[in-house]
């Protein structure tokens, strides 16, 4: 029993690695050789989310039938600007009321992130949707291995903090972002996106909001 919550909580941190690999700029030719689409589809499938494979899938045929510089322009269009940014990529502008950058949850984000030993040393501000998703593939990852050595005392400071986390801050705007990008994209990898990320959130929401105990030691 361990082992199999043990393997998807590493698939579960798969996911998310993956799909905030997504919001990065793109780079065509590394995800169409890395799979990135098919495997995150396996991974959506895995944990029993069709409808998230499904899209993860319909970003693939966006990847073979847009070009590079095709899916630059709509990144650029949805999460950069310059004049109008219809989909923030950033918590804060969604959390805070005068939805301003760096506001106090993107400080609270941080201070997160340092608790639990992780520097946000890269330009821009660290409540971005794909550091965010990062952080939980990070949690995910440690409580597989805590799983795996069933360290009981850890496994409760790890739900703990991703529960906090998650309900907190990337579940309370994520599927604002998802829906901006739905409604404003024109190619199917980020229409497909805006979809996967809505469809994954609502279902993690749906997990975390259950009572998950301790496995047994």
């Amino acid at each position: 029993m361990s082992n199999d919550l043990t393997q998807t909580a590493l698939k579960r941190s798969d996911a998310y690695r993956l799909l905030a690999a997504c919001f990065y700029e793109p780079e065509r030719e590394m995800f169409i050789e890395e799979n990135l689409c098919a495997n995150l589809a396996g991974l959506m499938e895995a944990l029993a989310l069709p409808a998230s494979a499904a899209s993860c899938r319909w970003m693939g045929e966006g990847l073979q039938k847009n070009s590079q510089e095709e899916l630059l322009q709509e990144y650029s269009a949805l999460f950069l600007g310059p004049f109008v940014i219809p989909a923030q990529p950033f918590g804060s502008v969604y959390l805070e009321k005068d939805k301003v950058l760096m506001g106090d949850s993107t400080m609270e984000v941080k201070k997160i992130y340092g608790q639990n030993g992780v520097q946000h040393d890269v330009p821009g501000p660290p409540d971005h949707i794909a550091i965010e998703l990062e952080f939980m593939s990070l949690l995910e990852s440690r409580i597989a291995q805590a799983l795996s050595e069933t360290k009981q005392e850890e496994l409760a400071g790890l739900f703990a903090t991703r529960a906090y986390f998650f309900n907190k801050f990337l579940a309370s705007w994520a599927p604002q972002l998802g829906k901006a990008i739905i409604g404003h994209a024109a190619l199917p990898f980020y229409f497909g996106l805006g979809e996967c990320l809505n469809d994954f959130i609502d279902s993690e929401k749906q997990r975390l909001a259950a009572t998950e105990p301790l496995p047994a030691p």
